[in-house]
């Protein structure tokens, strides 16, 4: 329920979560982790900014659920600035935004290099169908189908190197 009354998305015994998009925002996002966990037995297990959000888990025998929503809400408010009559106000504690990604223009706003891995991508796709169906027509055609599906991979290969070899 992200920017109209309280951030809490969902909750179930023993686990809540909170979403909002000033929880964004690093600064924010810590401080209300640390006010959450002030009360005793909700702990934080999850802590997203690129998702805006929080996931809080408790013990619900030891702490009643109403109590861990309203400790959630009313934290959630004091730090975000927000008004529970669902209007945002101004943030309690302002934390300047992360800059956004650099995009080289194109389609759809998506980067340059977002493109040509989906191209790669796709062109994989095509080579390898390619490949198997030159199998019945010649040799010299499945390598050359073969050779382009290895650049494609190579060229995707690059793009994601930094996820691929972490």
């Amino acid at each position: 329920m992200t920017g109209s009354g309280t951030p809490l998305a969902s909750a179930l015994p023993g686990r809540m979560r909170l979403r909002h998009p000033l929880l964004r925002r690093p600064g924010l996002n810590r401080d209300l982790a640390e006010r959450l966990t002030a009360l005793d037995g909700l702990r934080v297990a999850e802590s997203s900014t690129a998702a805006g959000s929080l996931l809080v888990l408790y013990d619900p025998t030891r702490v009643d659920r109403a109590a861990a929503e309203a400790h959630a809400t009313a934290s959630a408010a004091a730090v975000l600035g927000l008004d529970m009559l669902g209007l945002d106000t101004a943030p309690a504690a302002p934390s300047p935004a992360p800059a956004p990604a650099p995009q080289t223009g194109g389609q759809g706003g998506q980067s340059l290099t977002r493109r040509v891995n989906r191209a790669a991508k796709i062109g994989m796709m095509g080579s390898m169908a390619a490949t198997l169906a030159a199998l019945g027509v010649g040799k010299r055609v499945h390598a050359g189908a073969g050779a382009a599906f290895v650049a494609l991979m190579l060229v995707h290969m690059v793009i994601q190197r930094k996820r691929l070899f972490q």
